[in-house]
């Protein structure tokens, strides 16, 4: 049903015109064929003209309404010139003709203002309406902002409570192991619960960092040091992982305005990451480029890339490909290079592999 009311609509306007015409045809024809001695019926058929001219102008503004206008004038001027010699009447016929123009006119102009007024008010309607519906998101998720807020200096609170038990179960299993002798067959449970104990705090801290981050320092640094520093720091893993290091950094660049230590945060949690997805070895290449106003620090990797899936959404909170990973590296990643105004992206690798790049503003 929904189908055929369009076509229906769309045929009633083609006809239209078509009515009109017929109209004024039907009027004139009533003129021709009626005496003159009916003046009353000549005077009502003349009235009827600015039926079809008024509807004319209403439907299709100033030329609708002059067009039916100047028709009615000129399918009625041959029946005025069959009573030209009546100069009274004829006088009186072509100013009801000059009026039949007028009124084309200015009704056609009167419709066309107020069906501008029409979409006007309509298009008013339409963005009071979508103003109201974004207005109401934002309070929606302002409400939620406020809840998450809520809930996430009450976990920052519960976790960092957590703490002082956990140093108090790592102190006794390291009291148990001056008492226990290595080769006794409950030590091993001891070296159990240091590493969760560390694996706990380390989770600890990730949400800390993440819950509660400090502003940056900037200050004017050179990227090749945050590099050279960081590959110092992982160069001795990447070696037992039998990973191949390579440093790609552009002569000259500009001193970038940045936190030191928490950009060595971030490289280093990528290239971490980067060598823990190549069990096998591979090759890792660190890039810094400037383009255009923007300094480029790339991570590349030959390993077997990043699922699509898991892409859209590596950057959030817990969000983690690894069994016993806490999901928050990344997160703490963007989040801290965010805050230094620039953008983190991950991507497949021109070559296989995964490319995570972080872009920074040079000038601010």
């Amino acid at each position: 049903m929904t189908h055929h009311v369009p076509l229906q609509a769309d045929r009633t306007r083609d006809l239209k015109p078509w009515w009109l015409i017929a109209g004024i045809i039907v009027i004139t024809f009533l003129h021709y064929n009626t005496s003159t001695h009916y003046l009353l019926l000549h005077e009502i058929y003349q009235r009827l003209y600015y039926i079809p001219i008024i509807f004319a102008a209403y439907s299709y503004g100033l030329r609708g309404g002059l067009a039916a206008a100047v028709l009615s004038t000129l399918i009625y001027l041959p029946h005025l010139a069959q009573h030209a010699d009546n100069r009274v009447y004829a006088i009186n016929q072509y100013a009801e003709t000059i009026l039949f123009l007028v009124i084309g006119v200015v009704t056609g102009l009167l419709a066309g203002a107020e069906r501008r007024e029409r979409q006007r008010y309509e298009q008013t309607a339409v963005e009071l309406q979508r103003a109201y519906d974004e207005l109401r998101s934002t309070v929606d998720q302002l409400l939620l902002a406020d809840r998450h807020a809520s809930l996430g200096q009450m976990s920052a609170a519960i976790v960092h409570e957590i703490r002082n038990p956990l140093g108090a179960i790592r102190g006794a299993a390291e009291a148990l192991e001056a008492i226990v002798p290595p080769e006794h067959e409950k030590a091993e449970f001891l070296t159990i619960i240091k590493r969760e104990v560390e694996r706990l705090n380390g989770l600890i801290s990730d949400f800390l960092q993440y819950a509660r981050p400090r502003s940056p320092e900037l200050l004017p640094t050179p990227p090749r040091e945050i590099v050279e520093a960081v590959v110092k720091l992982t160069s001795k893993q990447a070696e037992q992982a039998r990973v191949q290091i390579i440093v790609d950094v552009a002569d000259p660049l500009p001193l970038v305005l940045l936190d030191a230590e928490q950009m060595k945060q971030v490289l280093l949690n990528l290239i971490l990451n980067a060598i823990e997805a190549m069990p096998d070895g591979g090759q890792l290449t660190i890039s810094a480029r400037q383009r255009n106003e923007e300094l480029s620090l790339a991570v590349r990797d030959t390993g077997k890339g990043i699922d699509l899936a898991v892409r859209e959404k590596l950057f959030s909170p817990f969000v983690t490909t690894k069994t016993r990973g806490t999901g928050l590296g990344l997160a703490i990643a963007h989040r801290l290079v965010t805050q230094h105004g620039g953008r983190i992206e991950a991507a497949d690798g021109e070559n296989g592999g995964a490319l995570v790049e972080i872009r920074l503003p040079v000038k601010r």
